[in-house]
Formats: C-alpha cells, sequence, structure tokens
C-alpha cells in the first residue's frame, strides 16, 4: 500500500539535517558519512580523530586531543552551537588510557565548563586511521535556529 503524501520512488524525507563544515566536506564525500546530524535540539557528532586543518596526524597524544577538540568546535559552530552545549562525550584510546585520561581532562578543563558533560573513557586496540590515539564522538543539546 502506498502512502499518497510519499508516491513510489520517492524517498519519505530524512528526520535529521545534516551538519558538514566546509574543512570536513572532502572526508565526508570520501568515507560517505556526516560529521554531525542534528535532530530537532540534538546534536550527534561523528568519531573525531586528531588530524590537524591540514589533514595530519601529530605522533603525540596530547597533540591528538587537542585537534579533536578543535574540529569539535569547528562541527558546533556550523551546528549553531558551542562547546558548552556538550551533553555527553564517548573517547577511545589507543595506548595507556589512564595517562590519556589524564592529559584529556586537563585539555577537557580548558574547553568545556561547568556543568560537565557525562563521559565515557574507553580503551581499544586500534582505530579507523593508522597511528590516531584518540577518537572522540559527542552529543550536544542547543536550540534549533531558523
Amino acid at each position: 500500500m502506498s502512502n499518497p503524501k510519499f508516491p513510489p520512488g520517492n524517498p519519505m524525507p530524512k528526520t535529521f539535517t545534516a551538519i558538514v563544515p566546509p574543512s570536513l566536506q572532502a572526508a565526508s564525500e570520501t568515507y560517505q558519512f556526516s560529521p554531525a546530524v542534528r535532530i530537532g535540539d540534538q546534536i550527534l557528532i561523528s568519531g573525531i580523530v586528531g588530524v590537524d586543518a591540514e589533514g595530519r596526524l601529530p605522533p603525540d597524544f596530547r597533540s591528538q586531543a587537542e585537534n579533536v577538540f578543535t574540529t569539535l568546535e569547528a562541527i558546533l559552530n556550523e551546528a549553531g552551537a558551542t562547546l558548552d552545549d556538550v551533553a555527553s562525550l564517548n573517547s577511545y584510546h589507543v595506548g595507556d588510557i589512564h595517562s590519556q585520561l589524564r592529559e584529556l581532562v586537563d585539555i577537557k578543563a580548558t574547553r568545556i565548563q561547568a556543568p560537565h558533560p557525562i563521559w565515557t573513557g574507553v580503551g581499544v586496540t586500534q582505530l579507523g586511521v593508522p597511528g590516531a590515539l584518540l577518537e572522540l564522538s559527542a552529543v550536544a543539546v542547543a536550540v534549533a535556529r531558523d
């Protein structure tokens, strides 16, 4: 049975809006993903690794973590939000998770103010980008502006 609102051959409209900052357009097209999607007031952010603006991955955790937050901030800005709108973080770590968590806490403290988002940190054996030591995904909540 067909729905008259959506005749055959016409897919139903998406219930989310893709967020793709210009700096991530090429990666988004190459890997067929959205860096983030907005569903109402929620912004769901894909996993971010620590490459810099030129796509280079520094060898050290601290630089990668700084780059992750810079990219996260760019994605949120494109969505009309800020780091203070982040409600949830998930971090995935390759290497010494205990020292990495301490460094991430230090960096996070300079970027996200209280009240703090929920956070889960997990140690993994590898990530999708060779040499990546950190991948971070997030959820933000910010009123959609039309």
